[in-house]
């Protein structure tokens, strides 16, 4: 079998001015992770790719490499070309990696279903498990040349693809699971998610185009919108073909057979040495001790306080206030950590002089430390000295951080 490289999305409307928003609030992180892989000015587009989490995107490895990638047509975000690309097996797939972290919404894998046997397919192609379920794509490649005028012949549509480039969001149900294999000219093997482009399922059903290689489909189970396929393949090249007796046909990388490969090839940032691969440390650099940015802060602490070990920052480190409570004043110290950071432990310890600190907790409130979610992937502790001010001439409070197995 040999199809052409899926190349915004083409609509069933032919209409380029539609879909440019998320369709509604549940799937506006879906829409917003969703990349157009460019040069730093957007020029020379060769694909759509989604953001996973932290710095790490995902998108077809066919397309070629380029410099950057957008989210939103303004901002770009530089790729780091000192990671090596990471395919997944052997399917249309390959993990790359940002210089920064763009801030989005992590975006969930589809997992295969309980008791699902992934490698079953009924004599049509089909996995009855995926089967008729409804998505959303979104991609960043050519809209429509017509722009609605284009040809129409009773229920046939046919849009010629344009350089309407734009992100646009559309829908179709998956009609069959079914196996690509490697040949001369798509040297790739995977298990695909298919979809046809139907004139009977509304105006938002959508064809890929030009450019929207490595766009997204996502699927929706128990209210979370997570991601399915990364477009890889279409029937037509150059244009769409809409019909109620079987339009053309769009393929995707099935993510829920590959799933667990990809969570495996992104390195776990909770963990050390996962962030020291996010940060692109190497050599000496690596060692607990080393302060490769020069702002006086290690590097082990640096990962226990949420820092960047290549930028100068000392306002990641501790800090203490006074607060009043009926009436007596204690002293409090206040510690921001990465939301689910694993390997460390924190221990405050508090004294009345600098030189018999004890070694354990002794003298901090029982009550403390309350984690407090700052809705950025980190957490406040606060740690309370347990003895009011006025019963001590001075205190002293810190905390101590340790690797633990």
């Amino acid at each position: 079998m040999h199809l052409p490289l899926a190349e915004a999305l083409t609509l069933y409307t032919g209409s380029n001015t539609q879909n440019l928003t998320a369709p509604d609030s549940s799937r506006e992180a879906i829409f917003n992770a969703v990349a157009s892989v460019c040069d730093a000015d957007g020029a020379n587009r060769s694909g759509s790719a989604v953001y996973l989490r932290d710095k790490f995107i995902l998108t077809a490895n066919h397309i070629a490499l380029r410099s950057h990638v957008t989210f939103d047509g303004i901002t770009y975000w530089e790729r780091d070309t000192n990671f090596t690309p990471i395919q997944i097996g052997s399917a249309d797939l390959r993990i790359l990696k940002l210089l920064e972290n763009p801030g989005l919404t992590p975006i969930e894998l589809q997992t295969p279903e309980t008791g699902q046997d992934v490698s079953y397919l009924d004599g049509k192609g089909r996995n009855a498990a995926i089967v008729d379920v409804m998505g959303t794509i979104v991609g960043w490649g050519k809209g429509s040349a017509e722009d609605g005028n284009g040809f129409i012949a009773g229920n046939n549509h046919l849009w010629t693809w344009s350089g309407n480039y734009a992100k646009r969001w559309g829908t179709n149900t998956i009609d069959s699971s079914y196996p690509i294999n490697s040949s001369a000219s798509y040297n790739y093997t995977y298990n695909s998610l298919v979809t046809d482009l139907d004139t009977n399922a509304g105006i938002d059903d959508a064809a890929l185009a030009a450019h929207d290689s490595g766009a997204a489909l996502f699927i929706e189970n128990d209210g979370v919108w997570r991601l399915a396929g990364i477009a890889s393949l279409v029937q037509r090249e150059g244009a769409s073909y809409f019909s109620s007796s079987g339009g053309d046909r769009n393929y995707f990388v099935r993510i829920s057979i590959l799933a667990s490969s990809i969570e495996a090839a992104i390195p776990d940032s909770s963990l050390y040495s996962g962030w020291q691969t996010n940060y692109n440390l190497s050599g000496v650099n690596t060692e607990p001790t080393a302060d490769s940015d020069g702002d006086g802060i290690p590097q082990l602490l640096e990962f226990a306080f949420g820092g960047d070990p290549n930028k100068n920052d000392c306002t990641i480190l501790p800090t203490q206030q006074f607060v009043t409570d009926r009436k007596d004043s204690y002293l409090e110290l206040q510690v921001i950590r990465p939301i689910g950071i694993q390997g460390i432990a924190y221990t405050p310890q508090t004294t009345s002089d600098l030189n018999n600190w004890p070694s354990d907790a002794t003298g901090i409130d029982t009550i403390s430390p309350t984690a407090v979610d700052n809705g950025n992937g980190t957490e406040t502790l606060t740690f309370r000295r347990s003895q009011p001010l006025a019963d001590t001439g001075q205190a002293f409070i810190r905390v101590l951080v340790n690797t633990v197995p």
